[in-house]
């Protein structure tokens, strides 16, 4: 089964993009950053890396 990508991508009235988490509609979240206000470049290795981690096996500690 293919799985819909978690991450998705939109462009803002001011020319910025944000990244946003499809299930929610919120703006993406990680280690404190919030995911706005970003430009076409940063956007698009950051969706490529969310989505490697999210796909990442989860170790236990």
């Amino acid at each position: 089964m293919i799985e819909e990508p978690r991450f998705g991508a939109r462009k803002e009235q001011d020319d910025t993009w944000t990244i946003f988490e499809r299930r929610t509609g919120k703006v993406a979240e990680r280690s404190g950053l919030i995911l706005a206000r970003l430009n076409t470049n940063v956007v698009l290795g950051l969706i490529q890396i969310l989505e490697q981690i999210e796909d990442a096996p989860k170790r236990i500690h």
